[in-house]
């Protein structure tokens, strides 16, 4: 059946299924709980019952055969457009990472038969598979390579949501060659149209780099130009998403969001053996990088607080944000300060960030990884 791919996005219900899991498995490697808390072996069953009821039924059409490219599904008018489809990658890679999250889990704690982690690796195949089509997809989309004013589009948060389930798809079933092709693109077995390295280069400005072409700006500042806006440089640090416009959150919910979404993706690679948060762009840039010049509006701005001209001018291009909300900054200088303990750009904002990061912190995916 072709659904919406905003529908069908399991993001919801594997996000359930991973808090679940956790849960269960905290406690059975000794976690204290208070009186009356759950038990764990329902806690335990509940994730079950979700991932395999997406492994049975999900993503399917309607011979039951697993859905594996872009153009199978359709908008909410059950009409299939293609700029519609551009965003099927986005979707589901969301949800993955999640059931991705709560299968390895569970087999931690060995919650699963032989034929139901069968069952499980086949469904996140497929769902390699269809997030690795869409990505490409995607990237060859005309309606993105087109002109020089959409080429922005190619390298944005869409692909970190891609990267990150591909990458976390390939360590769950322990498969290298899929991880370097998502990784480096070396592999021609998995045509991988946009590896993380290449887009890495892209996402995340370095030293002495140019702005990535984009929506010809309407006005001199965000305030005269809705929906697009960019200076004409760029500072080493700053995100590709930045010229995001359409509200006074988007300046920086999009750039931080990818910005999260690579401390996330560092893990995986780390564990991997590939060292993702000394990495190095073309330009130098690096997650380290990125990281320190966002704090910059946590220091000067504050966190919550509106960019002005005056209490951001310490902040290079500043003019960028001007009028932008600092929106989703704590969560990355809490996971920041914990990977670049060495950096008191970072670290001298993590008290202030931790306090002010709330549920943020316990996201299943990035439980625990703060300092103390």
């Amino acid at each position: 059946m072709n659904v919406k791919p905003g529908l069908a996005s399991p993001a919801g219900a594997a996000i359930a299924a991973s808090r679940l899991a956790l849960y269960a498995a905290l406690v059975k490697a000794g976690a204290k709980t208070p009186a009356g808390a759950p038990d764990t072996g329902q806690a335990e069953a509940l994730a079950k019952r979700i991932l395999l009821a997406w492994a049975s039924r999900g993503f399917r059409n309607q011979k039951g055969s697993f859905l594996n490219r872009a153009e199978q599904f359709c908008d909410g008018q059950q009409h299939f457009n293609r700029l519609e489809e551009n965003g099927v990658g986005l979707q589901i890679a969301r949800g993955v990472v999640y059931s991705v999250h709560a299968q390895d889990l569970l087999q931690s704690i060995a919650a699963f038969n032989a034929a139901e982690t069968t069952k499980l690796n086949a469904f996140h195949t497929a769902m390699f598979d269809l997030i690795g089509e869409a990505s490409n997809f995607r990237f060859t989309l005309p309606e993105l390579n087109r002109s020089a004013d959409t080429r922005c589009e190619l390298y944005s948060n869409h692909v970190g949501a891609h990267m990150a389930g591909l990458l976390s798809i390939a360590r769950l079933l322990d498969d290298g060659r899929k991880f370097n092709a998502v990784l480096s693109g070396n592999d021609r077995s998995t045509p991988v149209a946009l590896p993380w390295t290449v887009w890495f280069n892209h996402a995340v400005y370095g030293e002495n780099d140019k702005p990535i072409a984009c929506y010809k700006n309407k006005g001199a500042d965000r305030s005269t130009s809705p929906d697009s806006f960019q200076t004409p440089v760029v500072a080493p640090g700053e995100i590709e998403d930045r010229y995001r416009n359409h509200n006074a959150s988007q300046g920086f919910g999009y750039p931080l969001g990818v910005l999260a979404g690579l401390l996330n993706m560092a893990v995986l690679i780390e564990n991997a053996g590939f060292d993702a948060y000394g990495y190095r762009g073309a330009h130098r840039q690096s997650i380290e990088m990125a990281t320190q010049y966002y704090a910059c509006y946590g220091k000067y701005v504050g966190f919550k607080k509106t960019v002005t001209a005056e209490n951001a001018r310490a902040c290079p291009d500043y003019q960028q944000y001007v009028g932008q909300i600092v929106s989703g900054l704590e969560i990355n200088i809490v996971m920041g300060a914990y990977h670049f303990p060495r950096n008191g750009a970072i670290t001298e904002l993590e008290a202030v960030a931790k306090a002010g990061a709330g549920g943020d912190l316990l996201d299943t995916i990035r439980f625990g990884r703060w300092r103390e």
